[in-house]
């Protein structure tokens, strides 16, 4: 089980994402790439209200796999690089000064996110990034003429789904409904509207992804990425599944879900002739995903995904034609991902996987790519991860040091400061020196970016005064304690409107 936590953790990891940061505005159109706007949003604004145009962001970072997977496919892509000049783009990098509190402002938290903004700053809507590349073009047509804002669509469709236009119907069709806290962070509510867009569906495929989608949000996995499904999800899953598998454009369209979701859906059916033909179709269905070339490397890879959750469910180890599937598979993505972005893209992924078969070669991946990547502290963590679960903690608290002393980005190292802190403590919780550097250092990163309380940065710095509160009642830390809210209240007073909420750091 530790090994799949390992594994689990390395993938995850993956979800996150980053894109090129710095450099000199660009105000003309380009014809081989994207002409974004580095970071300055209000310019990007006052220059959309100037043009009559809508605002395409992309908010990403430097560091994360999935950025650097739109970078290297999407973002090359003709049709969406000719879309993108009926909008005014601009990349918002989460390091960015004032990224953080943008991101509060648009309700944007996971990278990477693409929203699309009327002048007036109201939300059109954010674009999955797995919607199908040529359904993009259209999309991005159809929003750019939008007048209507998400929230009023959203409630038109909770009011009454016959009212819905052909256009309303493909704005919701290309939501990203997965990544959306500002309107969705109750997912109950989710789920309930995406069924009633499915029972009014002009179409039956969309039915069906609509009907997909309320099941992954409604049905969430355990912390070992174990699902308990009812007898009515039992009975619906399959009805939704049997067409989708049998079809293979349902099959790209939801190839997300089928290789993340529904494999520990039908792991968890019960045992018998329905597991075993739903087993069957979806491996076939990942192995389509593998072989179809106009996917992300990162995509086509993670197709594994589906047969290793089946072979994990069964309690037995990898049998030898996975085994040998994975080595192959990883040793292709390895070979194949030559430059520096798509590596970024499929590295880690590549390792979480390998680890299932072969710790020691996934481990050996991943110090391999510190000397080839821009941001070796992504690959530090996830070998911090390693150490962790073969139980070398010292190891482990190494690592997550290395990566935050190496890591680049105000938002990035506050991260990744709180990574190290977060370690010491679930690791070395009686070091209580070892404690009060990591903590520290958080504060000192902090420190380093006043106004910068906001969102991720928020989140994290908070949660990690939740532990160390925690950790001072078990340790007899209330003297530390008491010195680090000294050191945070200075801190705090230069995070302007941030101030009050960053001043009940760490207390009860």
């Amino acid at each position: 089980m530790q090994l799949r936590t390992f594994a689990l953790a390395l993938t995850l990891a993956f979800t996150l994402v980053g894109c090129e940061r710095g450099g000199t505005p660009a105000k003309v159109a380009q014809t081989d790439a994207i002409a974004w706007r580095q970071g300055d949003v209000d310019d990007a604004f006052a220059e959309a209200k100037e043009l009559g145009k809508p605002v395409l962001l992309y908010w990403g970072a430097e560091w994360c796999p999935p950025c650097a997977q739109m970078k290297a496919t999407l973002f090359k892509d003709s049709a969406f690089i000719a879309e993108t000049r009926n909008f005014v783009p601009v990349y918002l990098d989460g390091d960015t000064r004032g990224a953080q509190q943008w991101s509060e402002r648009f309700g944007i938290s996971g990278y990477p996110t693409v929203v699309v903004l009327r002048p007036d700053r109201t939300e059109v809507t954010r674009i999955s990034n797995t919607t199908m590349a040529a359904e993009l073009p259209r999309l991005l047509q159809v929003a750019a003429k939008r007048t209507t804002s998400i929230e009023a669509l959203l409630h038109k469709a909770a009011a009454d789904t016959a009212s819905l236009s052909a256009d309303d119907w493909r704005i919701l069709a290309g939501f990203d409904w997965r990544n959306d806290p500002k309107h969705f962070s109750d997912l109950a509510k989710a789920g309930t509207l995406l069924d009633r867009l499915a029972e009014a569906a002009p179409d039956p495929a969309l039915k069906r992804r609509f009907e997909l989608l309320s099941l992954v949000e409604t049905v969430q996995p355990d912390g070992q990425g174990r699902v308990v499904l009812t007898s009515a999800h039992e009975a619906r899953l399959g009805e939704i599944l049997r067409p989708i598998l049998a079809n293979r454009y349902e099959i790209m369209a939801n190839r997300w879900e089928l290789i993340s979701d529904v494999p520990n859906f039908v792991a968890g059916l019960p045992a018998g002739p329905e597991r075993e033909a739903l087993s069957r179709s979806l491996s076939a269905a990942a192995d389509a995903i593998f072989a179809n070339e106009s996917l992300a490397l990162t995509e086509r890879l993670n197709a594994l995904n589906v047969d290793l959750t089946f072979a994990l469910a069964s309690g037995k180890p990898p049998p030898p034609t996975l085994v040998r599937k994975i080595r192959e598979r990883v040793a292709w993505a390895d070979d194949t991902a030559k430059d520096k972005i798509s590596r970024q893209s499929v590295i880690g992924s590549a390792a979480g996987l390998l680890s299932y078969v072969d710790p020691a070669a996934a481990k050996k991946l991943l110090l391999a790519e510190l000397n080839r990547s821009d941001q070796p502290y992504y690959y530090m963590s996830l070998l911090a991860t390693a150490a962790e679960f073969e139980g070398d903690k010292a190891g482990a608290i190494e690592w997550y040091r290395k990566a935050y002393e190496s890591s680049e980005g105000p938002a990035t190292r506050v991260d990744w400061a709180v990574k190290y802190a977060s370690a010491v403590l679930r690791l070395a919780p009686d070091d209580k020196a070892a404690v009060a550097r990591s903590a520290e250092a958080v504060i000192a990163e902090l420190g380093k970016s006043p106004d910068n309380y906001y969102q991720n940065t928020r989140k994290k710095v908070a949660g990690l005064g939740d532990k160390l509160r925690e950790w001072s009642k078990a340790h007899s830390g209330g003297s530390l304690l008491s010195r680090l809210q000294t050191q945070m209240a200075g801190v705090c007073a230069r995070q302007g409107e941030q101030a009050a909420a960053c001043s009940n750091w760490a207390k009860a």
